[in-house]
């Protein structure tokens, strides 16, 4: 067991000596300095305002809404959807840290294992395919495809498009001559077991786009026929690495230009993302074939300010702008629509007209907010019946908006819209509330504090004393401050604390964190550490006067109690008053 320690605590140790948490981060999270810390938009849970916190100086993160927070691996591992192990191989990679040949990134466990073996079998994939397409006989139907589509050689490579064949046992075939877990193929959505034993490919008959993830792994892929069959476009299935709801294709390529310009472009097919590749223009990205999620627009909003949508003119175009807008207002990330002419996609367009007249349509594309108004005023056909209808849709979307000033400029664009007095469609978001509340739809009110609240706000008192004056740990052992504490997980914290103290002579509260691992504990200490401090540093010696004063009352007030019938207790009472107020 020791063995294993051993490398394991030096590795995590050196890696956290190379990476700056705020430097981490911020490549995913657009972050500010607020005071000693750095604070921006949770990726973890929906907000308007930022409440989600790093701090440079004791290296972790906490998201004060969600309460999900740790060192740089936390951070990895939720972001990425990773496991321990993976988390250190991935981050000792990126900062140039050697990692032993034992420890948590060679022996992870079965979870980890498993996820390795799929990232293998998929990098063979992806290599089998790409030279099935640019080598073989058999790929000259998919390099016709992208002739046609004038994909040139670069972006075959730098994308590694490939092709899969007709032959139902093709990447079968080749994972088995490779020693390749044919399971793990299973797992990975490659292959498909036969119900009389073996295997047979999913994809057929396909050009093949592999899907990256941000660390620029193949995690899936997906698969376009060259015909009228259907489906048209194949993804792997849902598999611990593969999520479509979740990954954008074109974003591990895209996002340092997302993030340097501050907007990013939606498109809807994996070609529309390589055709805006070829003419220059980096900051695009594609769905895998499916609705805008919050989960994309998450992670987008981490590197961009503004997300211009780009629908086809077609009815379905239109309506996914509709369906999308809800997602930009609740995730608050400002949003556009651009709308290409008819029978144009970005592909087609921008193969016809060049890059300048793209952007040129780029920059007069409109919030998606008026573009869903005019859409339904169109639809309206100045009936005003339809007028109200249109305001009966709008109205639950501007009830979920949270922040008042946001929703009074949405309202006032409505009433302009539509013509209609704005006390008239606040009057409709009232009726759309009392009906949530009537439903039950409407989150229930926090709970009561129970008796005891204000004591166990002094015990909050307390910990952020200790946390924030380190050096007060002694006077806490000294005067026995800990019968004042009544919070069992404060209680757990402060103990730790002291044992950090007795143990090292010194209290060092990122070390003791480190014991504590992902609990309501866990999360207390770190928001804790993460606060703004209560006392400011001429303020602590008064305040640990005062709680000694607390803990001598206590005693006083516990031997009255006990002196009730009792005389020897009694005498005991004049004397604790002397000692402490002489």
């Amino acid at each position: 067991m020791c063995g294993y320690m051993d490398p394991y605590h030096s590795a995590k140790e050196e890696i956290k000596r190379a990476v700056d948490i705020v430097e981490l981060i911020g490549q995913f999270v657009q972050l500010k300095r607020a005071g000693q810390n750095h604070v921006g938009l949770c990726p973890f849970h929906s907000e308007k305002a930022p409440s989600f916190s790093v701090s440079p100086s004791k290296q972790i993160f906490h998201c004060f809404g969600c309460k999900k927070g740790g060192d740089i691996f936390a951070f990895w591992m939720a972001y990425h959807q990773v496991p321990f192990s993976q988390a250190v191989k991935d981050l000792a990679d990126k900062y140039n840290v050697v990692l032993p040949e034992t420890g948590p990134a060679h022996s992870g466990g079965r979870e980890a294992d498993g996820w390795k073996a799929m990232l293998q079998v998929n990098e063979i994939a992806a290599r089998f395919f790409h030279n099935l397409l640019t080598q073989s006989d058999d790929g000259k139907p998919g390099r016709n495809y992208l002739e046609r589509r004038a994909v040139p050689p670069e972006i075959i490579t730098s994308f590694r498009l490939g092709f899969a064949s007709e032959d139902w046992q093709g990447l079968a075939g080749y994972l088995k001559a490779r020693k390749a877990e044919l399971e793990s193929a299973v797992q990975a959505g490659l292959l498909i077991p036969r119900k009389s034993g073996g295997y047979y490919d999913r994809f057929r008959g396909r050009v093949i786009f592999p899907i990256f993830n941000m660390r620029r792994q193949v995690v899936g892929f997906g698969g376009r026929v060259l015909d009228g069959s259907l489906p048209k476009y194949l993804n792997t299935p849902e598999t611990p690495l593969f999520q479509k709801g979740e990954l954008l294709y074109g974003l591990h390529a895209a996002y340092e230009e997302i993030r340097k310009t501050g907007r990013v472009v939606i498109v809807e097919g994996y070609t529309d993302v390589l055709a805006l590749m070829k003419h220059g223009f980096s900051a695009a990205v594609a769905t895998l074939g499916t609705a805008l999620t919050k989960d994309h627009i998450r992670r987008l909003k981490g590197y961009a300010k503004e997300a211009v949508v780009v629908f086809d003119a077609d009815a379905a175009g239109k309506a996914a702008a509709v369906r999308s807008l809800s997602l930009f207002l609740n995730e608050g990330m400002s949003s556009r629509v651009m709308v290409l002419p008819e029978n144009e996609d970005p592909d087609s367009f921008v193969n016809k007209n060049g890059l300048q007249a793209f952007v040129d349509l780029l920059d007069q594309a409109v919030p998606m907010f008026d573009f869903y108004l005019d859409l339904k005023m169109a639809e309206a056909e100045n009936r005003i019946e339809r007028q109200v209808e249109v305001l009966q849709e709008v109205t639950p979307i501007l009830l979920e908006l949270k922040n008042m000033v946001q929703r009074a400029l949405y309202v006032r664009r409505l009433s302009e819209k539509l013509g209609i007095a704005e006390s008239w469609v606040l009057a409709e978001i009232q009726k759309a509330a009392t009906r949530r509340l009537r439903s039950g739809d409407e989150a229930r009110s926090p709970e009561p504090m129970a008796d005891g609240s204000a004591k166990r706000a002094d015990d909050r008192l307390l910990l952020h004393l200790i946390v924030h004056n380190p050096g007060a740990i002694g006077q806490f052992v000294e005067k026995n401050l800990r019968v004042l504490l009544s919070d069992a997980t404060i209680l757990r914290v402060l103990d730790l604390m002291v044992n950090d103290y007795r143990t090292r002579g010194e209290l060092v509260p990122e070390r003791v964190i480190e014991n504590l691992h992902g609990d309501v504990a866990s999360d207390l200490l770190r928001e804790t550490m993460l606060s703004p401090p209560i006392y400011r540093p001429d303020e602590v010696d008064q305040a640990l006067k005062e709680f000694e004063d607390r803990v001598h009352k206590k005693k006083i007030s516990e031997s009255k109690r006990k002196a009730m019938g009792n005389i020897e207790e009694a005498s005991k009472i004049p004397k604790l008053i002397r000692k402490r107020w002489g």
